[in-house]
């Protein structure tokens, strides 16, 4: 009878050692796949952003309102009388997400974006215990 025990007692004993090299082995390679992933992120985001950026150099069919004219003293004070303060906060800021929707904007907030996720990525990885 003891050794039955005995054999019982190493044979958990085995299982449970079997079991912890299987979750260190997923912990590393969890690590290893976050931070691929995190570099994924990044050079997809950095090569789409500056293809958009570069992209948009060269594109002189964009043309800019002229920003003199929404800037100016007599538009701000026609708005604000018109519709109040917020009426001209709320116009304001309608043109300022207006202009996110031109290309430079729009590659710079792609690779903001881009290099936030990836530092999360990062971040959780290094984070993650080690072998």
């Amino acid at each position: 009878m003891p050794l039955k025990s005995i054999a019982r007692r190493l044979a958990s004993e085995q299982a449970e050692s079997d079991s912890g090299a299987i979750a260190m082995q997923s912990s590393s390679s969890r690590r290893s796949l976050l931070n691929y992933i995190g570099i994924a992120i990044l050079i997809a985001g950095m090569a789409t952003g500056e293809f958009i950026y570069w992209r948009s150099l060269g594109d002189d069919s964009v043309s800019d309102d002229p920003a003199s004219l929404y800037e100016s003293r007599v538009y701000e004070q026609t708005v604000e009388r018109t519709v109040g303060v917020f009426g001209l906060l709320i116009d304001q800021w309608s043109r300022s997400f207006a202009k996110l929707k031109e290309p430079r904007p729009q590659a710079i907030a792609i690779v903001v974006v881009s290099v936030l996720a990836a530092g999360g990525c990062f971040l959780v990885a290094s984070r993650m215990p080690r072998d």
